[in-house]
């Protein structure tokens, strides 16, 4: 009889086979995607985006596909370059240096620790509009969601990828039901003339203004799909699969929004602007009452799915930002199950005081303005790390030389001219500010090592 006798290389291979399986596969990295993107946003901002120029409200949701796509090809190139977490730090860093780098990362924290905080409170307001019972509970509910996933988290990424996963499908389950229903009840729409005058511009706005402002709103729904790239190092075969899983999440979130909002404005019309659960309202004209629940219940599931997202990524990419040595080491340092648990107790904690604080509403408000903070740098860096890296051919690369990070860049600074309040954006210089003097003070000597 022969016994077979496994030798240490045959261990370290068979841990590393173990470790590959456990990681995200292209369909789950896309499913990640999606969940990142689709929160409570396309549920809760409709009569925002009808207000200001009506039905042509759709052309700033093509717009803002299409904006969205030149920054996520950008992300999909960048990343490329990098199998590991980070995401827009990493990509700056490497293009323009350590302070440009801990600038990106440290407001990029901050900012998801603000959604995120958002996101748990959108949770415990949905909830207690599905269970009345619950009324006065806001915070304890908020504050009770965000350490459970923290702790959930922290038993290890396998635990939070398949619970991640799973809400994600079921949670798309209502999303792809409104937008089937739809195609059947746009034409009504149109007979109904709830698609005519087509643009209905409010009054005292110009239409510049007029799509920017609707764009901005727009753009809120899309928030997300730079949390992919940040956990590239828990993917299978990253550089590969990021680009697609980037591009493919996008392309299905893009589809689904514009049908949910096309179909609202055909049941609705008009009525958009007298109503606080526009979809939900829409659904319950094409199906019944039931309508109302199955909507109600998918925007819940979907606020808990973002939330179980942000819970993974927000820790990531604190522990990403100290690996590369601009935070203390001790924020990366990780458990036996390999999950930072320190960053995951940072994240947690300033979430809980934003929300018992309840001062994060205005923040949340701010968070395209900073977000943009990570996505122009990320567009102007595929141009420098191109110049940095000549011989390397990546898996995923932008036609047409930089014409179209240029072209991604452009559209971001006139939308952010044009759209966003001078508060948002003198917050946001600030910001930048307060980013530089604390990498300065964290770093000391080292600060002198920029590029």
């Amino acid at each position: 009889m022969i016994t077979e006798t496994k030798t240490p290389v045959d261990e370290i291979k068979l841990t590393e086979i173990n470790s590959e399986s456990s990681k995200f596969s292209l369909g789950g990295a896309t499913l990640y995607g999606i969940n990142a993107v689709v929160g409570s946003g396309i549920f809760l901002l409709p009569q925002t985006i009808y207000r200001d120029l009506g039905p042509a409200s759709l052309l700033a949701m093509v717009f803002d596909a299409v904006l969205v796509l030149l920054l996520a090809v950008c992300f999909a190139e960048v990343a490329c370059y990098f199998d590991k977490n980070g995401g827009a730090f990493q990509y700056s860093k490497s293009a323009f240096g350590d302070l440009v780098g801990f600038i990106v990362g440290l407001l990029g924290w901050f900012v998801t620790i603000i959604a995120w905080s958002a996101m748990a409170a959108g949770f415990a307001k949905l909830l207690i509009v599905t269970i009345p019972a619950l009324e006065g509970h806001n915070k304890a509910i908020s504050v009770i969601l965000v350490i459970l996933l923290s702790i959930i988290n922290s038993t290890g990424l396998k635990t939070s990828k398949i619970f991640t996963i799973s809400i994600t499908i079921a949670k798309l389950i209502p999303i792809i039901a409104f937008t089937f229903m739809s195609i059947f009840f746009i034409k009504n729409g149109f007979d109904a003339g709830n698609f005519t005058p087509f643009l209905q511009l409010k009054e005292g706005m110009t239409l510049s203004k007029a799509m920017a402002g609707t764009s901005m709103t727009v753009f809120y729904a899309f928030i997300g799909f730079e949390a992919l790239p940040v956990v590239a190092g828990e993917m299978r075969n990253a550089k590969k699969n990021v680009p697609k899983a980037i591009i493919g999440s996008i392309s299905i979130v893009s589809i689904l929004y514009f049908m949910i909002i096309a179909g609202t404005i055909a049941m609705l019309g008009v009525g958009i602007l007298e109503t606080n659960a526009p979809v939900q309202d829409a659904f319950a004209m094409m199906i019944g009452p039931a309508g109302r629940w199955i909507i109600s219940i998918g925007a819940l599931i979907s606020i808990l799915g973002l939330n179980v997202g942000d819970s993974m990524m927000i820790p990531r990419y604190g522990a990403s930002i100290s690996d590369e040595g601009l935070l203390p080491k001790i924020v990366s340092k990780k458990n036996k199950k390999d999950a930072p648990y320190v960053a995951i107790i940072i994240s947690c904690v300033l979430t809980c005081l934003l929300l018992l604080s309840g001062s994060f509403e205005q923040l949340a408000e701010l968070s395209v303005v900073f977000r943009f903070i990570q996505y122009i740098p990320t567009a102007i860096a595929v141009i420098f790390l191109r110049k940095k890296n000549p011989g390397v051919e990546t898996a995923f690369r932008l036609p047409f030389g930089p014409v179209i990070p240029l072209l991604a860049v452009a559209v971001s600074v006139w939308m952010l001219v044009m759209g966003a309040n001078s508060k948002s954006l003198i917050a946001g210089g600030i910001g930048i500010v307060i980013a530089a003097i604390f990498y300065f003070v964290l770093n000391g000597k080292n600060a002198s090592k920029v590029k």
